[in-house]
């Protein structure tokens, strides 16, 4: 009787249940915080792109041709949000010329984020002068 209060087997099994939950969670906000840094990484790269197809475009086509190259680089990943524009039309030299990338990011896991749909905007906003 002595021997069986004593008895160690299946200490691991309860170890490894009580401490699965924390690692899950722990690898489903490695996997969403890896999520929307691309996804920030792509809008600060599709508006950088943006305003720079803007500043060499010719003055009336500025906010065409960015919104242009700004699709093109959203397009392939189905994302849409583009906003180039000009101080003035057409735009002048030395105007600033300024391209924000809206993308809705939406996360797999909705209770990783404070929002209570699991959706945040992320906004990039880029400038550069007219040449």
């Amino acid at each position: 009787m002595m021997r069986k209060l004593f008895d160690s087997r299946g200490t691991s099994t309860l170890e490894f249940v009580v401490v699965l939950p924390v690692l899950l969670f722990v690898l489903f906000a490695i996997v969403e915080v890896s999520r929307a840094w691309l996804t920030l990484n792509l809008a600060t790269a599709a508006a950088r792109e943006g305003v720079r197809a803007g500043v060499v475009a010719a003055p009336d086509s500025v906010s065409t041709a960015g919104n242009a190259k700004i699709d093109a680089m959203l397009g392939s990943g189905n994302w849409t949000g583009a906003g180039v524009s000009c101080a003035t039309s057409p735009c002048a030299p030395d105007q600033v010329v300024s391209a924000t990338v809206t993308l809705q990011f939406q996360t797999v896991v909705p209770l990783m984020t404070a929002t209570a749909f699991g959706t945040m905007n992320i906004t990039q906003t880029a400038t550069m002068r007219y040449e």
